[in-house]
């Protein structure tokens, strides 16, 4: 029986670990939640028939015949193969939005409960250092240990974020970030590649090639390096790190620790989100992402110059100057890749949701579609956003940009592992103290093919 749970032990620890690699490469955020959960019952179950072991260990020492019983028993499972990880799956993992599995090199089994920056006493602590400023010893030695777990599997946390956020605060955060729809940036491609990696644009996108028709290997017709037409040049993702103040009479004075991380996560959340949004447009390049629009404003023409459109006042009412200026030139590849509308919600409601034919009858291409809860022009679904992130074309003088259609996830790619830090300390030139929250955070365009940018135009 011994022998047969160590076979059942090894080829469930060899599943465990098919499933991390897959868990690393996918970039899909479903199939990286599902096989968070996957590698969490593998894991109950190698911890499951280990115990069962530990207990027949101690019931009957070893003498010999354990493998005799192992082949018989063996021999009604032709499932059982060989393999062995001497890893142990840390479940918190699947806190890191891309999935890349969190693994202890030293061979030291953790379950959930037993996550470090989960515990109540480094929540305790983390809540007092983030009330006085002070880093206890216990904080200190905890951090330490986390960060040698860390770099031990090849993760590396920054030192610069200062005191790490409990993870406790780290999944209602995420949870937080996912739920919330309408933001713009939550509509873009999240990655977590290597920074400091130039990678060309064509690998975010997919080729088909016929068998033996195309490539450099005729005899199979796959290339060596396939090219997406009219994709060129590359990309590379720096470590920005993203600083958010938080007012601190708001935490100072909180009692309980439930509550208090409660009113951190909103402050977090609403500040992340506004400044990712900005960033994601315009972002300078300069210690923060690019802005997708950065170039455009400046002259330059990353943005092919056939996809920046110009709409007088009385081209914008005119459904006929929509046609031919915009949906007449959309290719159909990018109409069956969802593209959408992101502009304020004023120019919606003012300009597109008031178009009248010439008989000055109500022509209803803009409006709220029932049946998908969304706001839509021509079908399209449209992101009606505040005037800080678009200007109404009201307000817009001669070549503001008044709104954007895209495809967000082929666009611009937000490169993060989500791994928030906490500083606070006191500031002796301005004689008091700062708090903030610290997120390391890049954000590059990828194939802008895929933006049309609406421009105003003033005769």
């Amino acid at each position: 029986m011994k022998d047969f749970l160590k076979k059942l032990i090894e080829r469930k620890k060899r599943e465990l670990k098919e499933k991390e690699e897959k868990m690393k490469a996918s970039q899909d955020i479903e199939e990286v939640r599902s096989l968070g959960d996957t590698l969490i019952a593998l894991r109950d179950e190698i911890n499951e028939a280990e115990e069962q072991l530990k207990e027949l260990d101690k019931k009957e020492p070893s003498d010999g015949n354990d493998d005799r019983e192992g082949e018989n028993n063996g021999s009604n499972n032709n499932d059982v193969t060989e393999g062995r990880s001497a890893n142990g799956f840390n479940p918190d993992a699947t806190l890191n939005i891309v999935g890349q599995a969190r693994m202890n090199q030293g061979g030291e089994q953790r379950s959930n409960e037993e996550d470090i920056l989960s515990s109540m006493e480094y929540r305790q602590a983390f809540k007092h250092y983030a009330q006085t400023g002070e880093r206890t010893a216990r904080l200190n030695e905890i951090l330490t240990q986390y960060r040698t777990e860390t770099r031990a599997a090849g993760e590396v946390t920054s030192e610069e974020l200062g005191v790490l956020i409990p993870h406790t605060v780290l999944k209602e955060l995420i949870k937080g970030i996912e739920k919330s729809y309408g933001q713009l940036s939550s509509r873009v491609r999240m990655l977590n590649v290597q920074g400091g990696v130039e990678i060309p644009i064509s690998e975010f996108e997919a080729t088909f090639t016929w068998s033996g028709k195309e490539g450099n290997d005729k005899e199979h017709g796959v290339s060596e390096e396939q090219k997406v037409k009219g994709v060129t040049g590359s990309v590379s993702f720096s470590y920005h790190i993203g600083e958010i103040r938080i007012a601190q009479s708001l935490l100072q004075s909180i009692l309980s620790v439930e509550v208090f991380e409660k009113e951190l996560i909103n402050a977090l959340l609403t500040a992340y989100l506004k400044a990712r949004d900005e960033a994601v447009l315009r972002g300078t390049g300069e210690n923060q992402p690019t802005g997708i629009l950065t170039d455009v404003a400046a002259g330059l023409q990353r943005v092919p110059k056939e996809n920046i459109i110009e709409f007088t006042e009385e081209e914008i009412a005119d459904w006929t100057a929509w046609e031919r200026k915009l949906f007449a030139n959309i290719p159909i590849g990018m109409e069956g890749a969802n593209p959408e509308f992101a502009m304020a919600k004023q120019t919606y409601v003012s300009e597109l949701c008031t178009m009248k034919d010439a008989n000055n009858q109500p022509i209803n291409k803009a409006g709220f579609d029932v049946s998908d809860k969304q706001y839509k022009f021509n079908e399209y679904p449209v992101l009606r956003t505040e005037q800080d992130l678009f200007k109404s074309f009201a307000l817009c003088g001669n070549g503001d940009i008044f709104g954007i259609f895209w495809v967000p996830e082929k666009a611009y790619g937000i490169n993060s592992n989500l791994t928030f830090g906490y500083k606070r300390y006191f500031d002796d030139d301005k004689n008091k103290w700062i708090t903030k929250g610290l997120v390391i955070l890049d954000g590059k365009p990828l194939n802008t093919n895929y933006v049309y940018i609406l421009k105003k135009k003033v005769k």
